[in-house]
C-alpha cells in the first residue's frame, strides 16, 4: 500500500471513527519497533504496543468499556 493510501485511509477511518487514527498512530510504532537491529529492539515496547492496539481494537468492536482517561478516577 502506497503512503498516499494509508493516508487516505487512515484519514477516512478516522473521520468514522476517531478511535482508528490512535490504532493507525500504534500500527506505525509497532512497525518502526520492529524495523530495529535486533539488539536495539525493546520486547516489551512490542508487548506494550500489542497489548494496546488489542485494546483499542476490543473498544472499537464494544467487546470492552473503554478505559477512563488518566487522573478520572
Amino acid at each position: 500500500m502506497s503512503a498516499e493510501s494509508a493516508a487516505w485511509r487512515a484519514h477516512v477511518d478516522a473521520a468514522l471513527d476517531p478511535r482508528f487514527e490512535r490504532a493507525f498512530a500504534i500500527l506505525d510504532a509497532l512497525q518502526a519497533e520492529r524495523q530495529r537491529p535486533r539488539p536495539e529492539q525493546k520486547a516489551s515496547r512490542v508487548l506494550w504496543l500489542r497489548r494496546e492496539l488489542g485494546y483499542l481494537l476490543a473498544e472499537i468492536d464494544g467487546l470492552r468499556q473503554p478505559r477512563a482517561p488518566r487522573g478520572t478516577r
